[in-house]
């Protein structure tokens, strides 16, 4: 680790002291070499490459600078930028003409698409790039593009494809003798294995590749091998040494200063510590997670600390804080290349919505989970929804649905399992493949070398004498006698270490998947039985040539079924043959099996002599389907006992409901006395002032006139008694009209908020232009800045005068109660659906106080009482969208920031 440290602090200071081409050739060599762990580094040393080259130009240089660029653009996360720059490597690339230029940056291409999800276009280059690399022998481009299209292959779930390029490319950085890439190799080889669930070759290759790894000075590699090592431990539960290697890889990242890395450790190790029950340092590496991506700000891959500590809340109980992790998880993996894991998330909410006793929101989280793992083919992740959600239903008794998901449950695992196994079979048939080609290579390679010897031998034979040659020619014949038999023990010793090879494999094959393997020879009557289950009472070796030896082990109930089908198949009525039984233990119980086999020789005549199979536990399944049975058995007397339960409630509940709307009838009439008292009340309270002060002012002008006429009669009238009682009659009378005037517009107005004396029209208007034309003429002047989102050009037939006094109203409203006489903004949205308006009437003012929503629309209802307001400005609007726009009208609290009204009439819409 030191001397990697020291080796590229050597290669800045050679940077920093040297000019030209020269320069530039060190930073494309650093960048090489630091492009994917001190990314930032290689990015800026790449740039002063760029401008250097700006004023020397060199296309070789530049296609391998950029190139490299680009990869350091990829590992940032940056992939639009990668991609400019790989295309301009590949301009600089082809006026170089140099094809090691141009095959490096097309698989720098290849790898773009890949991760671009562009999967056509990355395997069409990946397809030119082996062609160009094969014809050319370019060996390290070709195997390269090998393990790329690897890659690509196990992105598109091709698991078989993926194996051979991976396979392909070992065998290629092998003959390089490049142990760097031998062991990046096996690590390739292990993620795709981990994909087909065969963990004992994931952890053998994992192992394989640490070991080169450690004999390496390469750290950055350890450090990646170590993380993934303890990943792959995790998933077969070896959740100590899982942490051992977690903390080996962060050891060597803390070191190194590679702090994306050491977020991904982090969040590995607090997954771990949560699954071994150690929640206290989970949490603690969890949140220096946290911090480290605060430090390093820039795209960060490591996406999965939210989601971690979310399932770490729920299994601590602090479920708040679960609910918020896992709702901050969400988006950041929305459009990632590992959007997949959204449904762990979901189902993490689901197990999170089941401890709060939500259990309707916890089926809807995993319906989603559900959805999202079907779609990106999580089987294993899938299976775990459908059993969560069965148990849901059955707690909450909804038997049928429990049943319907246990029964999805058990297909996929079958299902699952056939995979599995097909994944085993291939898996051993594309290694050999590999070996075979290999073996194929390595002999054409011997017999080239044998014609070169052969054609020595010749040309030394032209030299010979005659007397020589019969003794050459002797000596080759037994020569060539030897060397064939030599080959022939080679080929056969070779073949016997090859079945040998494949007999082992297929032991590894049946031991992994639990399998026993027959073979029966029915001229012998002799049966071979391989990987053997040892607690079934099955006769081997000698049984004969029919089913009988095997009455005694199999239950009687299900014997007959086994004969029926094995004979159909040996007469030829079927493919293969497949039958489930109880097979007898030794423990004197029965085991549920699944016999599965096929005649695999007959004579001339087609008569059987040989049959092969496998039997394979289905203990578990099969105590499953007896339950679900069980369960769907009962079913029905549920569903009865449930209906009666449901009719007494409907019974109950309709008698509830005749007593509930005997008292809403009392309820109506008891608020309409209310209504009609407080509008008595109302009008009463306002008609008395102008009132009041009009008998008042009459009363001061009468007795002022008595007064009068007796001082004139008594002929003591003056001047200044004319003057004083003119003053008080102009003084009365200018009251009495101002106030009869006032009592008058109030009784005009009482009679405006009844919709019974509005008298209106429908006429054809053009509703944007009308709304325009409102506000403008009471905006004029005012501050208020009125904004109209209206479709234009839309012609409806309404009451145009009932809405004009609407927005009029809604209008004074805002400006003299929201806005309180100074600058607005008022915002009317116009929507047309299903022959109605929808109406949005909202200002950015003051807004209307709580207490005050409840009885905004009743008549005589004001808080601005000391201006001289009345209160009936809202309770004709709404009789007028009521009675007359037969509409409706409501306030909705807490839309914008101040008052917001909506309002929705029939109108019938004119074409233009």
């Amino acid at each position: 680790m030191a001397s990697t440290a020291l080796k590229n602090q050597h290669l800045i200071s050679k940077i920093e002291s040297s000019s030209g081409s020269d320069k530039v050739e060190l930073i494309i060599d650093y960048v090489s070499k630091n492009f994917h762990y001190k990314t930032k580094d290689a990015i800026k040393y790449a740039e002063k490459g760029r401008a250097l080259l700006s004023s020397v130009p060199n296309s070789d240089q530049s296609a391998r600078l950029l190139s490299y660029f680009s990869r350091a653009y990829i590992s940032y996360g940056d992939l639009a930028q990668a991609h400019v720059l790989a295309l301009e490597a590949q301009g600089y690339a082809k006026r170089s003409g140099i094809k090691e230029n141009e095959l490096r940056v097309q698989l720098v291409l290849a790898d773009i698409a890949i991760r671009q999800r562009k999967y056509d276009l990355a395997n069409a280059r990946l397809i030119d790039i082996i062609e160009q690399a094969t014809n050319d022998k370019y060996e390290r481009f070709l195997a390269n593009a090998k393990r790329l299209l690897g890659r690509l292959y196990s992105k598109t779930q091709d698991y078989e494809a993926a194996l051979g390029s991976y396979l392909q490319s070992l065998s290629l950085y092998r003959k390089l003798n490049k142990p760097v890439y031998i062991a990046s190799s096996h690590q390739s080889l292990a993620s795709i294995y981990r994909k087909m669930n065969l963990y004992e070759k994931v952890l053998f290759h994992q192992n394989r590749a640490i070991q080169i790894s450690l004999t390496l000075d390469h750290p950055n590699q350890q450090a990646v091998f170590y993380s993934n090592m303890g990943t792959y431990l995790d998933e077969v539960g070896k959740f100590d040494r899982a942490i051992e290697m977690h903390l080996k890889s962060l050891s060597i990242k803390s070191q190194l200063g590679y702090k994306m890395g050491m977020i991904h450790s982090l969040n590995r190790l607090g997954s771990v510590y949560r699954e071994a029950g150690d929640y206290e340092n989970s949490e603690d590496v969890l949140k220096q997670a946290i911090a480290l991506k605060a430090e390093v700000n820039r795209p960060d891959p490591n996406i999965s600390t939210f989601l971690d500590l979310g399932r770490l809340y729920i299994e601590t109980g602090q479920l708040v804080m679960a609910e918020d992790y896992l709702n901050k998880s969400i988006p950041l993996y929305h459009g990632s290349p590992w959007e997949d894991r959204l449904a762990e998330i979901h189902q993490a909410l689901g197990q999170l919505y089941l401890k709060q006793n939500k259990p309707e929101k916890a089926i809807d989280a995993y319906m989603v989970a559900i959805k999202i793992a079907r779609e990106h083919q999580r089987d294993a992740l899938l299976m775990d929804c459908q059993l969560e959600v069965a148990d849901i239903f059955k707690a909450q008794g909804e038997f049928q649905q429990a049943l319907s998901y246990m029964q999805a449950y058990l297909a996929l695992q079958n299902s699952w399992n056939e995979k599995n196994s097909q994944y085993r079979i291939s898996a051993l048939a594309i290694e050999f493949g590999v070996d075979e080609k290999e073996r194929e290579i390595a002999s054409l390679v011997q017999q080239n070398r044998i014609k070169d010897l052969e054609i020595d031998k010749q040309s030394v034979q032209q030299v010979m004498i005659l007397i020589a040659m019969l003794f050459i020619f002797s000596f080759l014949s037994f020569t060539y006698f030897w060397r064939n038999k030599s080959k022939q023990l080679s080929v056969e010793q070779a073949a016997l270490r090859q079945v040998s090879k494949v007999k082992d494999r297929l032991k590894h094959a049946l031991w992994g998947s639990g399998d026993e393997l027959w073979d029966w020879d029915l001229d012998t009557g002799l049966i071979v039985r391989d990987n053997r289950m040892h607690n079934l009472c099955l006769p081997c070796e000698q049984i004969g040539s029919d089913l009988n030896a095997l009455e005694s082990s199999v239950h009687p109930d299900d014997y007959a079924d086994l004969h029926a089908r094995f004979h159909c198949h040996l007469a030829g009525d079927s493919e293969f043959y497949e039958v489930s039984y109880r097979v007898k233990t030794k423990g004197g119980g029965w085991m549920w099996v699944l016999d599965r086999g096929k005649v695999t020789e007959r004579s001339a005549d087609g008569t059987p002599l040989r049959v092969s199979g496998t039997i394979k536990d289905i203990s578990n399944i099969k105590a499953s389907e007896l339950a679900l049975a069980e369960l769907n058995a009962t079913l029905e007397k549920r569903v009865e006992e449930r209906t009666v339960s449901l009719k007494q409630s409907r019974d109950e509940l309709a008698q509830i409901l005749d007593e509930l709307t005997s008292t809403q009838a009392n309820l109506v009439e008891a608020q309409k006395m209310a209504s009609l008292g407080r509008l008595v009340a109302g009008v009463s309270h306002e008609l008395n002032t102008p009132l009041g002060t009009t008998v008042t002012a009459s009363s001061i002008l009468l007795k002022e006139l008595y007064e009068f006429k007796a001082k004139l009669e008594n002929s003591k009238l003056t001047l200044s008694d004319t003057n004083a009682f003119l003053e008080v009659s102009l003084s009365s009378i200018e009251l009495i009209d101002s106030n009869t005037e006032r009592a008058a517009q109030l009784i005009k107005r009482f009679k405006q908020a009844s919709a019974q004396e509005y008298v209106g029209n429908e006429t054809t208007i053009d509703l944007k232009a009308s709304i325009e034309g409102i506000t403008a003429f009471h905006g004029k002047g005012s501050g208020v800045v009125v904004e109209i989102d209206c479709p234009k050009n839309l012609q409806i037939q309404c009451d145009s005068q009932a809405l004009a006094k609407i927005l009029e109203d809604l209008y004074l409203n805002a400006s003299l109660h929201g806005f309180e006489g100074k600058a607005g903004h008022i915002l009317i949205t116009v929507k047309l659906k299903d022959g109605h308006v929808n109406m949005l009437f909202a200002d950015d003012g003051r807004g209307i106080k709580e207490q005050a929503v409840a009885h905004m629309f009743e008549p005589f209802y004001t808080t601005a009482r000391h201006q001289g307001k009345v209160g009936l400005g809202l309770y004709m609007v709404f009789n007028l969208v009521t009675y007359v726009l037969q509409g409706s009208i409501r306030y909705l609290p807490g839309t914008h920031k101040g008052a917001c009204f909506e309002i929705t009439f029939p109108a019938v819409q004119q074409r233009t």
